[in-house]
């Protein structure tokens, strides 16, 4: 216990003395500060101790002086006073005298009574200060030391307070220029940022300008192509296209690509932009896709043969059927290309029949479940009205279905109304017998909403056909929105920005048609001379890549100037030049280079590093596999003797080295421990230990006092049982008898029997004679004879 105190003693001490400077260094310049401050209060102090072994000895010399007056002033009183007492009529003089007299006695007196109180507080005063005012003369030299030591302490802690000052002044001044150039830096990078930015800034729409309008000419180029017209034709169609996309406030390029789908199905250029205006105008007003309306007009004028100066009729035609149910506009122009085809099959055609299409596909909205299952039915209604099987299932009911729908065609009904009358003529309005003519499902979902509301649908056919300028009733309420009029706006700026790539879209072509001049010659000289051309190319090469290294230097530059900030804060802080830091830093990067060229050696030779180490490794492997086949040939008794002659080979060669090892240790342990513990003669750390040693014994022995003392007991009742045996034998001879158990055996030992019988010893006696301190000296002897013996078995030993 005591030697793991003096271990942990020793390491804390160690650790103190290790981390004292860091931990004082790290006080800061706040503490350093705070200890100046205190230095200067205690040079105060002392001088003022000083200057008040003065004031002492200068007041005790003129209270001496005040107390000698004063024995005079006051025998002199008395001795007029005593005059004045026995002149019957003293004089006037007498009096006047003896009244000067008393009042000089009683000043002097309140002098010395002052002179006291102020020498009682200045020995006050320099006993606090630990001056003894009966030897001013050591007070003084030891207050004239101390104040040298202390003015001597505040120079060395205004040197240390300056050295941090100057530290911290070159700390603000490095962080200053650190500052100053990290801004110098910044502004750079800002100023070729913002130069950078604003000359994209300011390209930015020039180029989107001109790529506007090239991507424009190149649509209007695919059209020209189609329709076989000229360039110029096509710039002017393309100008009329723009004009009508403010018009019908749709960008130009949605009309161009609706332009392109109508003269990609063979519509010619003037039609198609004529069409254009009120197809765009409807996509407007019902946010509809003019590709998609486009599909859906040209499917009106192919398939129903509907003219195209009539497609803003059937455009109205189709809004206002639109309005009368839940298929609108937007959903009729992604169907009507299917459903015309099959209304021209049956000979509809014109006006009438978009009007008729769009009426029935209100109607069969109502049996499905969203438009594209409406325009299904619809559409299969109209595919199977001529198929075999509806022939042959009318034919029963004696219908002629091709005859009637004939009929129909030439009369100008409608298919649709036709098919519809003839199923009611046919199930007699009851729809549970569609199923006999029909049997398509979607077929009977078509005609059961039309059987049910055939009357609503002549009412929506009617007021479709009747309908005029729909569409642009709902065109001027849409543009309205102020989405649109944000729209407008963009449309008119997509205009202008075309329009200024117009005006340099030729300088741009004719740029690159003279740099593409230029490259063909050039690419013509090379072919001619291809040495110049190989050393041309190498100039250029170089040329790029001094380009390359100053521009990219200018730009590196601003991220350079901070590392070199940085190395010139350091120099600053630290006091010293650039050059060490240059050095160092230039150390570094040869260490760099170092690392990089070691590590393009290995990579470079990577080849040959791998053969070598395949041809270690089945070196080893060879070896290793000898070495299994040598240990399977032995038995593993001959391992076993082997290796234990081998560790007692080892040891007995190893032995005289360890030996002197520990002779070496030993001779250098006990300086080692005196300079590790600061051990001098006497040591002082050993005394200490000494002192924790006996204060350990002391607690031991408290702790365990009840079992010698017990002890102590038996033994003095059995030595005076044995000195009445008897004392007359010439010698003393002394052995302990084994403790008996309550049972008569022998006691256990102490480690299971720790609560047994003291041990009992018989002591015969030879020799002694009855003086009392024969006796004694002779049991003494006995007594330590036995104790010595015990102690001589070890602290293991039973008994103890």
């Amino acid at each position: 216990m005591a030697d793991r105190n003096l271990r942990i003693r020793v390491l804390m001490e160690g650790a103190d003395r290790l981390t004292r400077p860091m931990r004082e260094a790290a006080a800061g310049s706040g503490r350093l500060a705070q200890t100046l401050k205190a230095t200067r209060d205690r040079l105060k102090d002392l001088e003022a101790a000083q200057a008040s072994i003065g004031d002492f000895r200068q007041l005790k010399t003129g209270l001496a002086d005040t107390e000698r007056k004063m024995a005079q002033a006051q025998a002199r009183t008395a001795r007029l006073g005593r005059e004045l007492a026995q002149t019957e009529n003293p004089t006037k003089k007498l009096r006047a005298e003896f009244e000067r007299a008393r009042r000089e006695s009683a000043n002097l007196s309140t002098q010395h009574q002052q002179q006291s109180a102020r020498l009682q507080e200045l020995r006050g005063r320099l006993s606090a200060a630990g001056v003894s005012t009966r030897d001013l003369v050591a007070g003084e030299r030891r207050l004239r030391t101390e104040v040298g030591a202390t003015t001597e302490q505040l120079r060395e802690q205004e040197r240390r307070l300056q050295q941090v000052t100057d530290r911290a002044r070159r700390f603000a001044d490095a962080q200053n220029r650190f500052s100053r150039l990290q801004g110098t830096a910044t502004g750079l990078a800002a100023g070729g940022m913002a130069s950078i930015g604003t000359g994209m800034a300011i390209a930015a729409p020039l180029t989107v300008a001109v790529e506007g309008s090239m991507e424009f000419q190149s649509v209007m180029t695919d059209i020209n192509q189609k329709v076989n017209q000229s360039r110029e034709a096509g710039r002017l169609m393309g100008l009329d296209l723009r004009k009508a996309a403010l018009a019908v406030n749709q960008f130009p390029a949605d009309l161009q690509k609706g332009v392109d789908t109508l003269t990609g199905f063979g519509l010619g250029a003037r039609e198609a932009v004529d069409m254009m205006t009120p197809i765009g105008r409807a996509a407007t007003a019902y946010k509809a896709e003019i590709d998609d309306l486009g599909k859906a007009t040209f499917a009106a004028h192919d398939n129903l043969k509907v003219p195209i100066e009539q497609t803003g009729k059937a455009l109205d035609i189709m809004a206002q059927a639109g309005k009368s149910g839940a298929f609108e506009v937007k959903d009729m122009a992604q169907y009507f290309p299917e459903l015309t085809a099959n209304m021209q099959s049956l000979g509809s055609r014109g006006i009438p029949a978009v009007a008729d299409l769009a009426a029935a596909l209100q109607i069969t909205r109502k049996g499905a479940g969203d438009a594209a299952g409406a325009a299904t039915n619809l559409q299969n209604l109209l595919s199977k009205i001529n198929a075999g099987d509806t022939i042959k299932n009318f034919a029963k009911f004696g219908i002629d279905i091709p005859a009637a729908m004939k009929k129909a065609a030439k009369d100008g009904r409608s298919p649709i109304e036709e098919i519809v009358r003839l199923t009611q003529q046919a199930t007699g309005g009851d729809q549970a017998k569609l199923s006999s003519l029909f049997g398509d499902m979607q077929v009977q979902q078509a005609l059961r909403p039309l059987m049910s509301a055939f009357s609503e649908y002549q009412s929506i056919r009617q007021d479709a056909l009747t309908a005029t300028g729909t569409v642009n009733t709902d065109f001027a309420d849409r543009m309205n929105d102020d989405a649109e009029k944000v729209k407008r706006l963009q449309i008119q700026a997509k205009n202008l920005s075309t329009t200024l790539g117009d005006q340099l879209r030729p300088t741009v072509g004719a740029i690159s048609d003279r740099f593409s001049q230029w490259g063909g010659r050039i690419a013509a000289v090379a072919e001619r001379h291809p040495n110049l051309t190989r050393a041309a190319a190498v100039a250029a090469g170089v040329l790029a890549t001094l380009f390359i290294v100053v521009g990219g230097g200018a730009i590196v530059l601003a991220g350079l100037v901070a590392p070199f900030a940085a190395l010139s804060a350091a120099a600053t802080l630290l006091g010293i030049g650039m050059l060490p830091l240059i050095g160092i830093t230039a150390g570094v990067m040869l260490g760099i280079g170092l690392l990089a060229g070691g590590a393009y050696l290995l990579y470079s030779n990577w080849s040959g590093i791998t053969a070598w180490w395949d041809d270690l490794w089945t070196r080893v492997g060879q070896r290793i596999d000898a070495a299994i086949n040598y240990l399977r040939s032995i038995k593993m008794s001959d391992i076993g003797r082997y290796l234990i002659d081998g560790l007692i080979a080892g040891i007995q060669a190893a032995f005289p080295n360890l030996t002197a090892m520990i002779t070496k240790i030993g001779t250098m342990l006990p300086a080692g421990l005196r300079k590790l513990l600061g051990i001098h003669s006497p040591s002082r750390v050993f005394a200490a230990i000494g002192g924790h040693v006996m204060a350990g014994l002391d607690q031991g022995l408290a702790d365990n006092a009840s079992n010698p003392l017990t002890r102590i007991a038996d033994l003095s009742g059995q030595m005076t049982r044995a000195l009445a045996v008897g004392a007359s034998s010439a010698a003393i001879a002394a052995a302990p008898v084994a403790a008996q158990s309550p049972t008569g055996q022998p006691g256990a030992g102490s480690d299971s029997a720790p609560a047994a019988a003291p041990a009992t010893y018989n002591l015969h006696f030879h020799g002694v004679t009855g003086d009392p301190q024969d006796i004694e000296d002779a049991v003494a002897r006995a007594i330590e004879k036995i104790e010595r013996d015990r102690r001589g078995r070890g602290f293991g030993d039973n008994g103890d």
